[in-house]
Formats: structure tokens, C-alpha cells, sequence
């Protein structure tokens, strides 16, 4: 398999746990002495403890961390309502707010997002899930930045709508998310506070306030090419939106910050 088909990331589903250590830790070297010849990277994953922490990337099936952890992990879900894995004729969809709001979640608590598409027999795809793509790149395009090559910060959010149940199958626990929850992601010297919703007037995000003023040089948003008045207190950073939203279901606060040191 990967002789022929060279993947770059293979997804174990349960059972694993029942492989002997022997051959799992032969497939593992091999694969993973594969970057070198291929180039790039390769990711496995696997679910519970089927593998040692660090292995691979452990896998929530429908379901999320509530905080941010020290390793990376990802979640398999469907743009479905979770009911099946294939084309479904008479399945609801997620809407693609909730969808943006999914992946955004997921990267600021140091995770990935797997997402499922299910064809058709033809081999077309659902209008509903095409639409829900569609989307989401729309919301990429302008914020992109936001989620890739990022890294998580030292919280990854806040906002009174939280999760309180950790691993697989627990979607339905989810709250609905609103513009006073907010995610951070970091690239360089840049942080990133994203906003699941439109603000309706100033932000003023808490757990900014461990921030410098001199540090920060300039807040923007991105899609919107101007500076944003700011000002930092010890009650937080507060941020005045400009007068248009850029884009739909969540937007991106750009926080520049210079070297105070020289």
C-alpha cells in the first residue's frame, strides 16, 4: 500500500488495539522513514489508546477537546447531522456556520478537522454539501491566515458558551457559539482573535489584558483594510469593528505585535 499509493495520512478507525506491538511499531517506523524518501509529511491516526502518546494523532470521532491540549489531535466528522458516512437521500446538514465554527474551535485547542462528504452513486455530490464547501472557502479566502501554518496560543479562547464534554460523540453537547466567543490562533508575531459571530459595537476581549500596550503596533481585520481604534486595560483589549463585516459566520481581529526590545 504505500509502495503504490505513497498516502499521506492513514486513518486507523477500532481495532488497532488488537494488533500485537511488533507489527505496529514496524508499520510505524516504516512509514514514518517514508518523509524522507517522499519529501513531506505523513500522519497517523488512531483512537483511545491504540497507540503510545506521540505515536500519532488521536482521533475524536463526532466529537471535540473542550480545552487546549499539549499534543495534537484530530476530529472525524460528517457534513451531515452525523447519522451516516455515506450519501444519506433524506439527511439534514450541518449549516456551515456551524461547520467554520467547528474548524475554527478545533485549530485554537490544537486540533485538525477531518471532514466527510458523502457522493452520491454517480459519483456527484449533494447540493447541500457543495454549498457548505463553498462556504467555508469563501470564509478561507479571507481568513485563511488565521487558521493555516498557525500555532495555538497560551488559552485558547473565551466567551460564555463552552463545552463541557471532551472526546467522541459528543456533538450534540456543542452549544451555539455567538460573537462573545472568541478563539486565538498565532503566526509569528501576529495573534489572532477570532470572532464566532458579527460584534454589534466595541469588543472587549478579557483575556487580552495579560497583553503590553507597548507591544502591540496595530489591529486590524482581516478582509478590511484599515486600522482599528484600540485601547488596552486592565479589564481587557477593546476593540471598535469597522462599520462592515467582511464576511459570514465568524471574523478575524489581526493583532500586530512589534519587538519592544529592539
Amino acid at each position: 500500500m504505500l509502495d503504490r499509493y505513497q498516502p499521506d495520512l492513514i486513518w486507523f478507525d477500532f481495532g488497532l488495539g488488537a494488533v500485537p506491538d511488533r507489527y505496529k511499531l514496524a508499520f510505524l517506523a516504516d512509514y514514518y522513514n517514508r518523509e524522507d524518501e517522499w519529501g513531506r509529511e505523513v500522519v497517523v491516526t488512531y483512537k483511545g489508546h491504540d497507540l503510545a502518546p506521540g505515536a500519532g494523532v488521536v482521533d475524536l470521532e463526532l466529537g471535540r477537546m473542550s480545552e487546549l491540549t499539549y499534543y495534537p489531535w484530530l476530529t472525524d466528522t460528517t457534513v451531515d447531522d452525523g447519522s451516516g458516512w455515506g450519501y444519506l437521500q433524506d439527511t439534514k446538514y450541518k449549516s456551515a456556520t456551524t461547520v467554520v465554527h467547528y474548524l475554527i474551535d478545533n485549530v485554537s485547542k490544537n486540533g485538525h478537522l477531518l471532514l466527510n462528504i458523502g457522493p452520491k452513486p454517480d459519483g456527484t455530490f449533494p447540493e447541500e454539501a457543495k454549498d457548505i464547501l463553498v462556504e467555508m472557502g469563501e470564509w478561507l479566502k479571507i481568513n485563511g491566515e488565521a487558521i493555516y501554518g498557525t500555532t495555538t496560543w497560551v488559552h485558547f479562547g473565551e466567551g460564555p458558551n463552552v463545552i463541557t464534554k471532551t472526546g467522541s460523540f459528543n456533538e450534540q453537547n456543542v452549544p451555539s457559539f455567538s460573537s462573545e466567543d472568541i478563539r486565538f490562533t498565532v503566526k509569528g508575531r501576529h495573534l489572532y482573535a477570532i470572532c464566532l459571530g458579527w460584534p454589534k459595537g466595541p469588543v472587549t476581549i478579557e483575556t487580552l489584558k495579560t497583553l503590553w500596550a507597548p507591544e502591540i503596533t496595530s489591529v486590524q481585520m482581516l478582509g478590511v483594510d484599515q486600522a482599528l481604534e484600540w485601547s488596552l486595560s486592565e479589564k481587557g483589549l477593546r476593540i471598535v469593528p469597522p462599520a462592515n463585516k467582511p464576511c459570514k459566520h465568524a471574523v478575524v481581529f489581526k493583532i500586530e505585535r512589534g519587538n519592544v526590545f529592539g
